[in-house]
């Protein structure tokens, strides 16, 4: 018995360390909560497993770890739920909450909220009191409520003033920093922050001074004092490093890379980005990357590099795509879950067994998980729809079913999906300035409704209802369609009876709202996706000074040709064209009347070359055609194409001409014959032509 109460002391201490070490290094204080752990199993000490299980979550999600965050917390909660360890399990649930709200999974972390506010409530947990209200304050800032999340953060501030818990003033004052920084309320921004800050430098609260120098870092761009933005920055990344918390130093990263490119420092800000994008692979944060990717993939577009641009916002979308299914199955999870824990609850002192009402949920759950697979599984829209109205009579009523998509161009919500008793509609659009709909009204608020009566209860948000077609429907179910915080869309059910709806509908229909938001979303990016593919494939294909073909088109274009000539046994010639004496006029003119000279070149050889050849740019001032045509006709076209060069190609307000040498090689490709061994026998021949002076053509059969 001795060894056991040494061993629980021990444990209780280890556990004590890990909660200070949370704050200043998370790697240490998860090594300490797993040392706790481990002696707890030892001693079969349950409630020491659960509180090592919680304070392990929390570490994971302060890293980013988030599927070992939400397994770690899932434990804790079951275990502290049987042992009816009521701090530990509203920790827990605190946590889940906190790891949804970072996967943007906003439902699922408003169920583990409230469960924890009736519990703190009930068993009068100060404490853990401040951290809901903040955390439901987290909640609305994120959904753009802010006044709603300044009210709670107040009230977490209150809860710890009188608790004289400085940390957790500390916190609310960061927090309260940053709803002023995004509504734009500058003074109040910096004076919360400031607040935050000088605390956490006073404690060498090193994780949470990483978030201060962040929100100062955000604070200074939206002044545009880009250059203290910078300083600030560059010390939240030494305070990141301290904690070891890669998560809060990748979004520094990524904040440093903006000031530096707002200030025209491109390869600084690239030098972050890359850092950013780096960490951010090394940490395997599936939920982290499309972020990553889709700031990357802007700042390349914005500053012009192409191909990079196309391959983040291929990665952007393929890694969307993951996050958004991993999200499809946390819900899914999290719904089985938490079923699972309320069969434990019941089977306890409490309760004793499943209602009838549960089973039924179950199921429809279950239904639901298949439809939500089942609409996420394609990136056809039409098929989605088809998915949708397939399935969605399994769940509830819906005589009437309309899915709205945001028309930005045309301010409106276009409807493309309108089934009324088994027949579809045309599709039509309603204005967002429109006050008669509550379509429109749902989507404007990203608010859900749930309506039994429409003759009485449309009053409540609209100034009068209409129907556009079929009978009157008195019950109805509106959604609004959400992804990343963002409506892009509304869902609505109706039935002819009224009151059809009850609340477990309304909660089966948000969810299915989440789905559908994800199916379209997925969808949209990948027609997007599919848009952006051709656009950069012709860019990637273009020479980005003239626009005529690139030197890797024509190493395409040139085997393709090879291997004609050499199959039908056909000529195949080569022209190289080089300007005369570019460099030194180059260098005597500057570049960019050196560049206005290559245009100038590239445009005359594209005009005058015929139908059959094919022109590149082979690089630099030098220019490439093949044609299947023999050395006589090559030769010809070649000397006409030289004298009308120096007449008509000149350089406006410049007195010196301009003028070409030619190289060409003609050839019926042998099996024996080798492609680049015949480029650089025509690249002889121009040199060739160099060497007699300017203005010459040197042609011979290969």
């Amino acid at each position: 018995m001795v060894d056991v109460d040494q061993n629980l002391l021990k444990a209780e201490e280890l556990l004590e360390a890990a909660t200070k070490a949370e704050g200043k290094n998370t790697e240490e204080a998860l090594k300490i909560a797993n040392q706790a752990k481990e002696i707890a199993i030892k001693f079969n000490l349950e409630n020491v497993i659960a509180r090592s299980n919680m304070r392990k979550g929390r570490c994971h999600w302060i890293s980013g770890n988030f599927d070992l965050a939400i397994k770690d917390l899932s434990e804790a909660l079951e275990l502290s739920t049987k042992l009816e360890d009521h701090e530990t399990k509203a920790e827990s649930l605190i946590g889940l909450g906190n790891v949804y709200i970072t996967m943007e999974l906003p439902d699922q972390a408003i169920v583990n909220y409230n469960s924890a506010l009736e519990i703190v409530e009930e068993k009068s947990l100060d404490d853990q009191k401040t951290k809901i209200y903040n955390n439901l304050g987290t909640l609305h800032e994120d959904l753009k409520n802010f006044e709603k999340a300044l009210e709670y953060y107040q009230k977490s501030y209150d809860m710890a003033r009188k608790n004289q818990d400085a940390y957790g003033e500390a916190i609310a004052h960061l927090n309260m920093g940053n709803v002023y920084l995004k509504s734009e309320r500058l003074g109040k921004a910096f004076e919360n922050i400031k607040i935050a800050h000088k605390h956490a430098k006073e404690n060498q609260q090193h994780l949470f001074l990483a978030h201060c120098y962040y929100a100062l870092g955000q604070y200074y761009q939206v002044t545009k004092d880009y250059e203290q933005s910078i300083t600030e920055l560059k010390q939240g990344i030494l305070s990141a490093e301290e904690s070891n918390d890669f998560y809060i130093l990748i979004r520094i990263y990524l904040e440093l890379a903006n000031a530096f490119d707002n200030v025209k420092k491109v390869n600084e800000a690239k030098k972050y980005f890359e850092k950013a994008f780096t960490f951010a692979k090394q940490m395997n944060s599936k939920e982290f990357m499309p972020k990553v990717h889709e700031q990357l993939a802007k700042f390349y577009e914005r500053n012009n590099f192409k191909e990079e641009a196309f391959i983040h916002y291929k990665a952007y979308h393929e890694s969307n795509t993951v996050v958004q299914e991993n999200r499809r199955i946390e819900r899914i999870k999290n719904i089985e879950f938490q079923t699972k824990l309320e069969s434990a609850v019941q089977e306890s002192n409490t309760y004793r067994q499943l209602t009838s009402e549960l089973r039924k949920n179950y199921k429809q759950m279950k239904v639901l998980s298949e439809i939500g697979r089942s609409l996420t599984a394609t990136n056809q829209i039409e098929e989605i729809y088809d998915q949708l109205y397939e399935n969605i009579n399994k769940l509830m009523v819906a005589d009437v079913l309309l899915v709205g998509f945001y028309n930005e161009q045309s301010n409106a919500i276009d409807f493309n999906l309108k089934i009324e008793n088994n027949k579809k509609y045309d599709k039509f659009s309603l204005s967002l300035e429109n006050d008669s709909s509550l379509s429109v009204y749902s989507f404007l608020k990203k608010r859900s409704l749930k309506i039994d009566n429409m003759n009485k209860e449309y009053k409540h948000y609209i100034k009068e209802v209409k129907t556009s077609s079929g009978g009157m429907m008195f019950s109805a179910m509106y959604a609004p369609l959400i992804v990343e915080n963002k409506a892009i869309g509304v869902l609505s059910i109706q039935a002819k009876n009224k009151a059809t709806y009850n609340e477990t509908h309304k909660v089966l229909f948000e969810t299915l709202a989440s789905y559908l938001a994800i199916a379209l979303n997925n969808a949209l990016h990948s027609k997007e996706l599919a848009r952006l593919n051709k656009k950069f494939k012709a860019l990637s294909e273009k020479d980005g000074l003239t626009g005529i073909p690139n030197r890797r088109v024509f190493d395409q274009q040139y085997k393709i040709m090879w291997n004609n000539a050499s199959i039908k046994q056909i000529p195949l010639s080569m022209i190289f064209i080089d300007i005369d004496d570019y460099k030194e006029f180059n260098d005597y003119y500057g570049h960019l009347v050196g560049d206005e000279v290559i245009r100038k070149v590239a445009t005359f050889l594209d005009d005058f070359k015929e139908d059959d050849m094919f022109l590149a740019r082979y690089g630099g001032d030098e220019f490439v055609i093949i044609c299947h045509k023999d050395k006589q006709e090559v030769e010809s076209f070649a000397e006409i194409l030289k004298n009308q060069f120096k007449e008509k190609v000149n350089i406006k307000n410049n007195d010196d001409s301009l003028s070409i040498s030619l190289g060409i090689g003609t050839i019926i490709p042998k099996e024996s014959d080798d492609g680049n061994k015949f480029l650089n026998f025509v690249d002889a021949q121009l040199y060739k032509s160099k060497s007699k002076g300017k203005d010459h053509v040197t042609s011979k059969n290969y």
